[in-house]
């Protein structure tokens, strides 16, 4: 049994559900319907006990269910007192972390032969926030959790775990399950999609959504109507409607690039005067001088992607860019 959610006009509708195997694939069939508030179910001992309302078991038996309690109580958990979930949420996190066990060869064969990779790509990130999923499959433990589960069982596991993001991950999310960055030779692609081509993000985006709209292995079991399925509608929104973080991924490539040079000959021992770095950026020492830190960034970025040797810029040039942006970045310290 899992719970799910359902928008109804203006509001949400939590429903128990099952997943259930018929022939060679899984679906999902509604159980009990709860409403919009779960929560009328959950009744209050002394501490943190607290017990299912008997109508919600009653009605499972009577559907030929013998709902397990404990199972029941995760279910609900997350309409319990913020008070009473502090309380007892450490032990059920101690209770999981006993539960994990290393997995065999050919049990990592197994999970990765019967997950979707687009299911693997979103638990990696999740768990690790990574842009960079190269060695995505090393990682076959952590998709156990996605095995004999539905595809609506699925997705409602998903937009669970979607809750920790925060709207400025959201493009930095998606670009990475939708694996936008194979698409680009770039040494930099896998780390910093903010800083590739938009307009081919979008061309590379739209078709990796449309793909995916259309596997058939991937919505196995689901009964496909003529709309876009309402799973995939929240990642247009978070695709467009949403932009890469206001700190450029340029900032960790220069720190990077900073570093490699660490052990080499120092340039010169004195700092970027003013004019000279006016003149690596293209404008008056006025202008320059009359920058904030934001407008900073934002013209260091336009610099470097034209001057990046990935993109056929000058080497040196670009680290001539790199210490004038790090110089004007220390004079302009508490500059908005």
């Amino acid at each position: 049994m899992y719970l799910a959610r359902r928008r109804v006009r203006n509001h949400i509708s939590f429903i128990i559900r099952e997943t259930y195997r018929d022939g060679a694939c899984l679906r999902s069939r509604d159980l009990l319907d709860l409403g919009s508030t779960p929560q009328r179910f959950i009744h209050y001992a002394t501490g943190s006990a607290f017990s299912i309302d008997d109508w919600v078991v009653d009605s499972l038996r009577s559907r030929g269910l013998d709902p397990d309690p404990f199972v029941l109580e995760r279910l609900f958990f997350p309409f319990l007192d913020p008070r009473v979930r502090a309380r007892i949420e450490s032990f059920a996190d101690r209770h999981q972390y006993r539960r994990w066990q290393p997995v065999s060869p050919q049990v990592r064969q197994k999970i990765v032969a019967e997950t979707h990779e687009f299911d693997r790509r979103r638990i990696h990130f999740l768990r690790f926030g990574q842009t960079d999923q190269r060695r995505l499959n090393s990682c076959a433990v952590l998709y156990r959790v996605l095995l004999d589960k539905s595809r609506d069982e699925l997705e409602q596991y998903f937009l669970e775990q979607e809750q920790v993001l925060r709207p400025w991950e959201y493009k930095r999310y998606i670009s990475t399950i939708f694996d936008l960055q194979r698409f680009f030779t770039e040494s930099y692609a896998p780390n910093m999609p903010e800083a590739l081509d938009e307009e081919k993000l979008d061309e590379y985006f739209m078709r990796q959504f449309c793909r995916l709209d259309s596997d058939p292995h991937f919505w196995s079991g689901v009964e496909r109507t003529g709309r876009l399925p309402e799973y995939l509608v929240r990642y247009l929104i978070m695709y467009f409607d949403y932009a890469f973080p206001a700190r450029s991924g340029w900032e960790e490539y220069l720190r990077s690039f900073m570093d490699s040079r660490r052990h080499t000959p120092p340039r010169s021992g004195r700092r970027v005067s003013l004019s000279a770095a006016a003149t690596v950026f293209g404008i008056s020492s006025a202008e320059l001088s009359a920058l904030g830190r934001k407008e900073l960034k934002r013209l260091f970025r336009q610099k470097a992607r034209k001057l990046h040797p990935d993109r056929g810029g000058n080497h040196e040039q670009f680290v001539a860019l790199a210490d004038a942006y790090q110089e004007m970045l220390r004079t302009k310290a508490g500059k908005p």
